[in-house]
């Protein structure tokens, strides 16, 4: 069974992934610092596929 990133969302310092199985996966900004001091419209940026989630 493969399970898969199905939406993002963000929070102040939090990263919400749901995955194709129903699953909630909450991640720290904190790790990707990046994301952290990108602005909303960046974080929104991203693309899904079978190996993650990418952004430029």
């Amino acid at each position: 069974m493969n399970t898969s990133a199905k939406t993002v969302r963000f929070d102040e310092n939090i990263m919400w992934v749901e995955l194709s199985d129903g699953r909630m996966l909450g991640i720290p900004l904190a790790w990707f610092p990046r994301l952290l001091h990108a602005t909303p419209e960046q974080r929104q940026k991203y693309e899904l596929s079978y190996s993650g989630i990418h952004w430029d």
